[in-house]
């Protein structure tokens, strides 16, 4: 039985501009994780840790922070190989040409070329494409070399799979069937920042630490093969040290109803200080809604890592501007917002509407508001 830890994308170094006061905490936290990374290989009994391109942000990271990987994945019992990515090409200034790259222990292996290379202790072998520049045309399987006979064969590239919608021409492209045309048993990629597994074979395991919001990563996998020709064992295992929390708030029911809404969300948080949390507001908003909104942002400043505010609702003046010239040409939509608008105020047929009811129609109000604006 054949165990791997996959992982890729550690980036180390980011910079973070688009979080940039809350950049130290999460560059240490990128550490961090990768340190949780080895710990899981060595629980694990993996036999092999691999690294699927992407270790450096970029070729010109200090050699502190070159030294400070190179003693996390020394603290690795399995082979360490690593393989150069496009952030991290093997070009002629890449970091692993580097002495404080070289000063690293036997177990932790650059992968320079296409040769096959056996994993020590198993009947298996890994068939890499180191990425040699920042951007290419060409399927880095292409060059994958051919596997020995009967063993169990681990192809390593870093690049985007051609899925319609996800890939750029000049991105690494990826034959969809790249594991089955070379024979492979599993395909490690790396390049895409969110867990993926595309089928039995092939699998991005996402960077360890996320990067941004919204991203799905912050994970590794652990895979089994049993033999050559075994449908592998893909399990993730989480590693993240920090949340990226996105929060929507509709400011259609009123600002209060949706202030307490994220406070409840902030307090249900397991840890917030090592959280991070983007709000982005839609609907309908009253006058008073942007200082209610920047005092919660204050508020929550103090206890999340990092806050961030996209107002992306509409003032209830401009708003109902619009409607109201739809309505204008249209008699069913104006009798539809005079109810609506009736029901909002508090009356309906007559009688006193109940709050639910109210929120109801401003619900439907926001909604309408969204969809006929630009």
């Amino acid at each position: 039985m054949l165990r791997i830890l996959h992982t890729s994308d550690w980036q180390m170094g980011l910079k973070a501009c688009h979080v940039a006061a809350a950049g130290t905490a999460i560059r240490a936290a990128r550490l961090d994780a990768a340190r949780e990374v080895v710990a899981i290989a060595n629980r694990e009994r993996a036999d092999v840790l691999l690294l699927a391109g992407d270790t450096f942000e970029h070729n010109l990271v200090e050699d502190r922070l070159v030294h400070e990987v190179v003693k996390v994945l020394s603290g690795a019992q399995a082979p360490v190989f690593v393989l150069p990515g496009n952030h991290d090409a093997l070009s002629h200034d890449s970091v692993f040409r580097r002495a404080s790259w070289r000063n690293r222990p036997a177990n932790v292996v650059i992968l320079e070329d296409t040769k096959p290379v056996p994993i020590p202790g198993t009947e298996a072998v890994l068939l890499p494409a180191p990425v040699l520049q920042k951007k290419s045309f060409q399927d880095p399987t292409a060059t994958l070399a051919q596997a020995p006979a009967g063993a169990i064969a681990i192809g390593v590239a870093h690049g985007s799979l051609r899925i319609e919608g996800k890939h750029a021409a000049d991105d690494f492209p990826i034959a969809l069937d790249a594991a089955h045309k070379k024979g492979l048993d599993y395909l490690a990629l790396g390049h895409w920042h969110a867990q993926y597994v595309h089928d039995e074979r092939t699998a991005y395991s996402g960077t360890h630490e996320p990067t941004k919001f919204g991203e799905g990563s912050g994970q590794v996998l652990i895979v089994e093969i049993a033999n050559h020709g075994a449908v592998p064992r893909i399990q993730p295992a989480p590693t993240a040290r920090l949340r990226w929390e996105a929060l929507e708030a509709d400011l259609s029911a009123g600002a209060e109803v949706a202030l307490q809404s994220i406070r409840a969300a902030v307090k249900a948080l397991p840890n917030p200080g090592q959280t991070l949390m983007r709000l982005r507001t839609l609907g309908e908003s009253e006058p008073d809604a942007g200082l209610a909104l920047h005092a919660l942002e204050d508020e929550l400043a103090v206890l999340l890592l990092h806050v961030s505010l996209e107002r992306a609702d509409v003032p209830t003046s401009v708003a109902r501007g619009k409607l109201a010239e739809v309505a204008a040409d249209n008699p069913l939509v104006a009798g539809l917002l005079a109810d609506l608008e009736t029901a909002s105020q508090g009356e309906a047929g007559g009688a006193q509407a109940s709050t639910a009811d109210r929120a109801a129609a401003r619900q439907i109000l926001g909604e309408l508001v969204r969809r006929v604006w630009p």
